[in-house]
């Protein structure tokens, strides 16, 4: 088993090397945004629990969709929507396209519905016994 410590250290160098397969370190300090780049608000980050950096910008990100697995692009607005507003996780990250993401939901709606009519039927059954 590892300690705090050492795992700490593997997940900072995973952070580094994923950062460095970008192209752009979105942790290290910078006097100049990238072009395209949005400024990230320290500040509506709080809510994540971590012990690591906070990233100081949103940069594009390319992803593959994955139902249709259609390349898609998570935009710098679209994340800092995500992480400020909506208090996402920081460490999530989009993998469905918007029109996949509609099925997903609707899928799931769907789902919900039949086990909520199962379980009123299941307690219409239960009263009538009693």
């Amino acid at each position: 088993m590892k300690s705090g410590k050492q795992r700490r250290a593997e997940i900072k160098a995973r952070r580094i090397q994923r950062a460095v397969r970008s192209g752009v370190d979105c942790f290290a300090p910078v006097s100049v945004l990238p072009v395209g780049a949005v400024a990230a608000d320290p500040e509506q980050l709080r809510h994540n629990n971590t012990h690591g950096q906070f990233p100081l910008f949103y940069v594009d990100r390319a992803f593959s969709c994955r139902d249709c697995n259609q390349a898609q692009l998570w935009t710098a607005k679209q994340q800092k929507w995500w992480y400020e507003i909506a208090k996402g996780n920081i460490y999530s990250h989009a993998v469905r396209c918007r029109p996949c993401r509609r099925v997903e939901q609707a899928r799931i709606e769907e789902a919900r519905s039949i086990a909520q009519a199962g379980l009123a039927r299941k307690r219409e059954a239960l009263g009538n016994k009693e």
